[in-house]
């Protein structure tokens, strides 16, 4: 009989199900969603999907995934046997075994880093080889040279996937799609992961501050309102040195988090045109505002209240030091988190302000996809709409792991796990960042200007119109 954690876990699945019918900006959950968790009024059936219309084969071969190193934990996608005991592992398994055997494929991972990932997809087209069945990408690095080199296949084209369904992000794929192509895939089978914001509760305690899941509810967590409430901690433990053993009201690693202000302000690195031509909006129609949100992070990295360490720093800090308000945190570490004695919250980043319409969280995925080499697509069609389906229960312990105990004692955390969710968002800038040096430049500069290394507004008049050429060029190159 399942527990009441675990329903709560199958509430909070049904809506992650959903993925791929929400938009990238959600409205704020009603006061029916951001109600307190009642388990008494809840219906806890198991929403019934129905099933991907893919026979029983024997395909008795076979079945390679070329995986990008470090950014997957193979142990949490094909778990080994002698790994099971942990209930994602143990949902995996089984997720995995039913697969195989419906389709008679025997799994086998192939991890590579980075370059070696797209050099290793290269090599299988320039030798013909049907080397790899299976491609999980990273979040952006050669992402761009994987689809204009002709290394993937067009998902939509695929029969067997069905790519309206719940277990598909629908729409995270399609704001990557380029003239109506979909070569990346996002489903339950891909585990979410993206940076946000964490909170100490007992420093929110001690300085007696509003209630922040109020705030969000209310749009009321904005930029302007988490750095008000971060400057008022600021305490030196007395040595004269402001290093990490003091506690300050804001702490984070400037370089990929900085990137999340940007896009959870909603200024879009590139957008399209009426004729879908990509453009640098934020050199555009966003510009004014992205220097002032740059104003903003300068203002911030500066701050006395304030401890942020660049690229290379030897000092840093998490939330389980205990000794900052807000830390920015990336989701994979919620986990670790948990062995820590130290309250901390969850929240998403915040809005630009209150005239923004929705949150806005950066995906931090890579992607599926099925390399171009393949003999039987239809096969690997299959397989990844079968991984997709069955990946329910993965997802549902996903959450467990996560956050563990902390969904029943604290269900305003999960909740807006939750939102984080529900609102994650691609930037075809971001994701296509490496097929130009002036749009990687663009993405990161944030970081840099937050620093003093450069000025922000010139910076962009710099960079625009090279990225902009190698975007365009990147579409051109699709046929």
């Amino acid at each position: 009989m399942k527990t009441q954690v675990s329903r709560i876990f199958l509430v909070l699945l049904s809506a992650i199900l959903l993925l791929g019918a929400v938009s990238c900006g959600v409205e704020p959950p009603s006061e029916e969603t951001t109600a307190a968790w009642d388990s008494s009024t809840v219906d806890h059936t198991e929403t019934e999907i129905p099933a991907p219309d893919i026979e029983k084969k024997d395909y008795d071969c076979d079945f390679n995934i070329l995986y990008c190193d470090g950014i997957y934990d193979p142990n949490n996608y094909f778990p080994e046997e002698s790994l099971k005991g942990a209930v994602l592992q143990d949902a995996a398994v089984e997720r995995n075994v039913t697969v195989s055997e419906y389709l008679g494929v025997d799994f086998h991972l192939i991890n590579a880093p980075d370059i070696n990932l797209v050099n290793n997809l290269r090599a299988s087209m320039q030798s013909g080889d049907d080397s790899y069945q299976m491609v999980m990408t990273h979040p952006y690095i050669y992402v761009d040279a994987m689809i204009t080199e002709g290394m993937l296949l067009d998902l939509s084209e695929q029969p067997a996937m069905n790519i309206d369904a719940p277990y598909w992000n629908g729409q995270l794929m399609e704001q990557l799609s380029i003239k109506d192509k979909m070569f990346l895939g996002y489903s339950d089978y891909s585990l979410a992961n993206t940076w946000l914001i964490t909170f100490n509760k007992e420093i929110h305690k001690n300085y007696q501050m509003e209630d922040l899941y109020a705030l969000v509810d209310n749009k009321g967590w904005t930029l302007d309102k988490m750095i008000s409430l971060a400057s008022q901690v600021s305490e030196d433990n007395g040595d004269g040195k402001w290093t990490s053993a003091d506690t300050y009201g804001f702490a984070g690693f400037c370089q990929l988090p900085m990137i999340s202000f940007m896009i959870g302000s909603d200024i879009d690195l590139i957008r399209e045109d009426e004729n879908g031509i990509p453009y640098v909006s934020l050199a555009a129609e966003q510009k004014e505002k992205t220097i002032a949100l740059a104003e903003k992070m300068r203002a911030l990295y500066m701050a006395d209240y304030s401890f942020m360490w660049p690229v290379g720093a030897s000092d840093s800090m998490s939330i389980t030091d205990g000794r900052a308000l807000f830390v920015m945190s990336p989701s994979s570490s919620l986990k670790s988190y948990l062995e820590f004695d130290v309250p901390f919250g969850i929240l998403p980043y915040p809005l630009y302000d209150e005239n923004q319409e929705n949150y806005r969280m950066v995906s931090w995925n890579g992607f599926l996809g099925i390399p171009s080499t393949v003999e039987n697509a239809e096969m690997s069609a299959e397989v990844l709409e079968l991984l997709a389906y069955h990946s329910g229960p993965v997802k549902e312990a996903f959450f467990e792991i996560l956050l563990g105990s902390r969904i029943a004692e604290s269900p305003e955390d999960a909740r807006m796990l939750d939102l984080i969710w529900q609102t994650q968002s691609n930037d075809v800038g971001q994701v296509f960042a490496t097929c130009s040096d002036s749009l990687g430049a663009l993405l990161y500069c944030m970081e840099n200007f937050a620093q003093g290394q450069v000025n922000y507004a010139s910076f962009i008049e710099k960079h625009t119109r090279s990225a902009e050429r190698a975007i365009q060029k990147l579409y051109e190159k699709i046929p």
